[in-house]
């Protein structure tokens, strides 16, 4: 027979002796605790009045006229770029005004992507929402059932973020951007 060292034998029988009380041991007892404490907290939130930190105010301050001067110019810049990736097919509108997304990442055809129901990219989405978009775009829009934006009866989506992601890698390589 195996004999245990004396300063073990200590440890093992306080071990075993312990008064201490035993921590909850039922995973179901946790389990539901933890959803009384989560329940209690989602009503918590729904019977405030607020926000329980302070929320900042939207400011609409006028913009210094520098910082016009140059948006202006970049506005400018943008504009040309579109133009010229229109008048050589690498872009293809959906949406009125100038897209920035779609003309820095170099172009797409996003009238045929609307068109075919892969989606759009993320300003054309917005301008689209907003209502801005040539008569032809704006005839066919409407609404689904749970009021989603439809195209000829198609939902509208963002396109797959595969795309996006070249989109932006796109982008960043031909501004030498990093990402």
């Amino acid at each position: 027979m195996r004999t245990v060292p004396n300063a073990f034998r200590s440890l093992t029988v306080a071990a075993v002796v312990s008064n201490r009380p035993r921590p909850v041991r039922s995973l179901g007892l946790r389990t539901l605790a933890f959803g009384g404490l989560l329940a209690a907290a989602f009503v918590a939130g729904r019977l405030s009045d607020g926000p329980l930190l302070p929320v900042a105010e939207a400011r609409q301050e006028p913009v210094d006229d520098a910082i016009v001067i140059r948006m202006k110019q970049g506005y400018e810049g943008l504009r040309r770029a579109q133009l010229a990736l229109e008048q050589s097919g690498r872009y293809v509108p959906a949406a009125n005004g100038v897209n920035a997304f779609v003309t820095l990442a170099g172009g797409y055809d996003v009238l045929g992507s609307l068109e075919n129901g892969r989606g759009v990219d993320p300003e054309t989405y917005a301008a689209l929402e907003a209502g801005f978009a040539p008569q032809a775009v704006l005839s066919e829009l409407g609404r689904d059932e749970t009021g989603r934006l439809t195209y000829k009866d198609r939902l509208v989506r963002l396109l797959p973020r595969k795309t996006l992601q070249a989109m932006y890698l796109r982008r960043a390589e031909v501004l030498g951007e990093t990402l």
